[in-house]
């Protein structure tokens, strides 16, 4: 896991996989993941604005059919 990556890094991942499927984790609580279609960066913002310490954000293309590419991973 790492932390949010530079901004640049992160609008580069959304230019080149757009649209960008977002699972929403959230470690020990027992809870499922809420899932998330963004078309453009703003609507992730939006989302990683809301969370909480200690959730996980796994970002992943929605093209993207088999697991062969790592999702980037982001932890608030």
């Amino acid at each position: 896991m790492t932390n949010i990556p530079p901004q640049e890094s992160l609008s580069q991942f959304f230019e080149e996989n757009t649209p960008v499927l977002v699972e929403v984790r959230f470690p020990r609580m027992g809870t499922s993941p809420d899932w998330y279609l963004c078309d453009a960066e703003s609507e992730f913002d939006a989302i990683w604005e809301r969370l909480g310490i200690g959730a996980e954000v796994h970002l992943h293309s929605a093209w993207e059919m088999k697991d062969s590419s790592r999702p980037v991973v982001l932890s608030r």
